[in-house]
């Protein structure tokens, strides 16, 4: 009996001594997983949805947190009650970078500015008229976006019904309608510039040979100069001459209401060739005109054809494939293209700002600094924030992986994207 019971006590010590040791095996790996954890920034997941129409779905589904993107699908978002603007890019980190930040921008392909400059100053100038005509009447220019973006039609969120003009008027208040380019504006583009070097992987060859430090390989500011000086003079159309004007001219745009102006300036042809002597005049009077006249002194200069895309980076590959003369696209697409060999240039700002961070109307985040700390919480707890991104590349995309490192998070792509 004593032989059988000592027998028995060294077999429980033994499986005692296994439990033992597989318990601080398994606490030894958890402790080495959570070092690896702790060793590195905390992640949010990024969902690239190759645009945004989806981003406001994804959102009451569940399947995203929350979503960056650009006008109108801020508004839209809290004018249907789906999710709140916890933070405007002007307001993202680093502090005060991206005040007056660039966004919508006009190129013009090499061609167009080599062999016809003046058909580039005078579409320059009649987007800087319609600039002023945005600043000026804030309310018509809700109704101008509302008719050319959704023409008798409201959004239709579930079984809403939302007012395109309500959503407008909220969404076009957070932009920004310059031409001006000055110190903040030169900064928050260059940290573009090197961010979109960074995404193509250019960075190392550009450090060498400096070109994606170098802004004159992506902009001249030169025609917009010229037409500047043209809006301010009373007989600017009086010096043109319509040999140097191309005669068929193809500008490419989004369907996006950062470009009012040239919504503004097409919809008020009348008015500009009244005042400026040089419009857009529509061949048909229907919402959205594809087909239009260049008038200059109340002659036909030019058929104008306007050309819509999805993307930016579908513009660019018009114009790099010669279909597009002109485009006004987001900066981020324009400098990516020219750096991978699309000849064209930057010639003028059109609109800054106007993105943000959208969160679900019941997230415990109000604004960024709630943001940032939601999101530590969350990836410390093994479920790290996923948020919807227009696409790689695009300008929100850009400055919000810029927020996100300046606050000491890490954006990582979401599996299946």
């Amino acid at each position: 009996m004593i032989k059988s019971g000592v027998a028995r006590f060294f077999l429980f010590f033994i499986i005692f001594l296994s439990v033992v040791s597989s318990f601080a095996s398994e606490t030894a790996n958890a402790s080495e997983k959570m070092n690896q954890t702790n060793n590195r920034l905390p992640e949010v997941e990024l969902l690239f949805c190759k645009g945004q129409s989806i981003l406001p779905v994804l959102l009451t589904t569940g399947q995203i947190d929350g979503y960056v993107a650009w006008q109108p699908y801020l508004a839209l978002a809290e004018e249907s009650d789906i999710g709140k603007v916890v933070a405007l890019s002007r307001d993202f980190p680093p502090k005060g970078l991206w005040h007056n930040h660039p966004c919508c921008v006009l190129v013009a392909s090499n061609g167009i500015m080599q062999n016809y400059p003046d058909t580039v100053v005078i579409v320059s100038a009649i987007l800087l008229a319609g600039e002023d005509w945005a600043k000026e009447n804030p309310g018509a220019l809700a109704k101008v976006t509302a008719q050319w973006l959704m023409g008798d039609q409201n959004y239709t969120f579930g079984n809403n019904a939302i007012s395109p003009e309500s959503i407008f008027r909220r969404s076009l208040s957070t932009s920004v309608f310059s031409s001006q380019v000055n110190g903040v504006w030169n900064d928050s583009a260059q940290v573009l510039i090197e961010r979109m070097g960074d995404i193509l992987d250019t960075i190392d060859s550009a450090q060498h040979n400096g070109s994606m430090n170098d802004r004159s390989k992506f902009m001249d500011l030169g025609p917009s100069i010229k037409a500047a000086k043209w809006i301010q003079s009373n007989d600017s159309a009086s010096s043109i001459d319509l040999r140097h004007v191309k005669n068929r001219i193809r500008i490419g745009y989004l369907m996006v209401d950062h470009q009012a102006p040239l919504f503004a300036a097409v919809k008020n042809w009348t008015y500009f060739e009244k005042k400026y002597g040089i419009a857009l005049k529509p061949d048909e009077d229907v919402n959205r005109p594809r087909y239009l006249e260049l008038m200059i002194n109340g002659q036909k200069a030019a058929d104008v054809e306007l050309i819509s895309a999805p993307t930016g980076q579908n513009l660019m590959t018009m114009m790099e494939q010669d279909n597009l003369d002109m485009a006004i696209v987001g900066i981020t697409p324009a400098i990516g293209s020219i750096s991978l060999g699309c000849q064209a240039k930057i010639i003028q700002p059109l609109q800054n700002e106007g993105s943000g961070l959208v969160m679900a109307t019941a997230s415990e985040a109000d604004d960024w600094n709630g943001f940032v700390s939601l999101a530590k919480a969350s990836f410390a707890k093994g479920r790290p924030l996923k948020i919807g991104d227009p696409d790689l590349g695009s300008i929100a995309d850009v400055i919000f992986q810029e927020a996100l490192r300046a606050s000491g998070l890490r954006g990582v792509r979401a599996s299946g994207t």
